[in-house]
């Protein structure tokens, strides 16, 4: 009788040696690969290759791709809204904070989040929608906030903070633009930000 090898048996996968636990390891790599190459363009063996993990481990935490997805848009969106709230709590003139904001924004991947969300919208259950829209929500609300604190503070004049912090939004997503492959709208993040604020500040300052 032939003996079969050992297998380990499936469980939870093993702790990754860096600082980085495993599934927030996944949902890193994962975010940066839809970010930059589209939903449709991604598999569950990308992601496990970059991560150096096997498909399997994907699956552990993320049982579909569509999990995965939505798991890593909300991180990614999350860890935005922290990094505008840090921005927000530092100390400094509201514009030079909004300047600071913008640069890090823009430097971050965003290759059409937005298109990406509607072309994978049919292919997400309504409480997985509704994730993305929360999420989405509350870096708004940050911001709106941002804006409202300036307000107090008599630095700008908004009569209504939150299409000021969806028009500001919309904006930096002009920044981002390209006129093709090879060209920008702006050379620089630096260039972009200074240029977006100042025209923004142009309809708020008081």
């Amino acid at each position: 009788m032939m003996n079969t090898p050992n297998k380990k048996p499936l469980g939870r996968p093993v702790l990754q040696h860096d600082s980085m636990p495993t599934h927030k390891q996944i949902l890193v790599t994962a975010s940066l690969l839809f970010m930059e190459k589209g939903y449709d363009a991604v598999s569950m063996n990308e992601v496990a290759e970059h991560c150096g993990v096997t498909k399997a481990t994907i699956y552990y935490y993320y049982p579909t791709k569509n999990d995965l997805f939505v798991s890593s848009m909300v991180e990614t969106l999350v860890q935005v809204k922290n990094r505008i709230q840090d921005i927000l709590d530092q100390s400094g003139s509201f514009k030079e904070r909004l300047t600071l904001i913008t640069e890090k924004y823009l430097k971050i991947p965003q290759v059409h989040v937005n298109g990406m969300f509607e072309k994978v919208k049919h292919h997400l259950t309504p409480e997985q929608q509704q994730q993305l829209i929360q999420s989405e929500n509350a870096l708004y609300d940050t911001l709106q906030v941002g804006f409202d604190q300036a307000v107090a503070n008599h630095e700008i004049y908004c009569e209504d903070t939150k299409i000021t912090a969806y028009i500001y939004v919309a904006m930096l997503r002009a920044g981002q633009r390209q006129y093709d492959v090879d060209q920008k709208l702006f050379t620089t993040e630096q260039e972009a930000a200074a240029t977006i604020v100042s025209f923004l500040w142009r309809g708020i300052h008081t």
